[in-house]
């Protein structure tokens, strides 16, 4: 058995560059999980549907906001010219028509996400759908909370 002898250090292995990287690893991810996020217009009060449900596969989403008539937004606020929320900007249909058609170029397998306000207008609705439609895009989900008291699924 071989003995150390006193004068030999020990083997130290500092742990502060991994720590750090650790960290820095765990930021990026908290930032990017975020930043992936559907485009959530904080004004939109979704209905509740007591059978709703998550789908399945999320991916290639484009989001579309309806609120009320007059609800404030980013430069104005609603109206029956400009109802629509896209990316934080208001739109009218020809607009929205405009900006799915661009998404769809890059992402030919685009999809819809309807966020519409329990509140607002169905006619609203009813012509972002039909802009929707004018895009080529006809694989539309609106969004709801899911009432668990109401004897929803879980």
């Amino acid at each position: 058995m071989k003995l150390r002898s006193p004068e030999e250090p020990e083997a130290n292995i500092d742990m502060t560059p991994m720590i750090d990287c650790v960290f820095l690893l765990l930021i990026f991810f908290m930032i990017a999980a975020t930043m992936s996020k559907v485009d959530q217009t904080p004004e939109v009060k979704l209905p509740i549907a007591p059978k709703a449900s998550i789908p399945e596969d999320l991916r290639n989403r484009g989001v579309v906001n309806i609120v009320p008539l007059g609800t404030p937004a980013a430069g104005g606020a609603t109206s029956e010219d400009m109802p629509f929320i896209v990316y934080g900007q208001l739109m009218d249909e020809p607009g929205l028509v405009k900006a799915i058609s661009e998404r769809r170029e890059t992402e030919p397998d685009l999809r819809v996400y309807m966020r519409v306000d329990r509140n607002a207008e169905f006619r609203t609705v009813k012509r972002a759908i039909r802009a929707c439609a004018g895009a080529g895009v006809f694989d539309i989900i609106f969004g709801t909370f899911q009432d668990k008291s109401a004897g929803g699924e879980s």
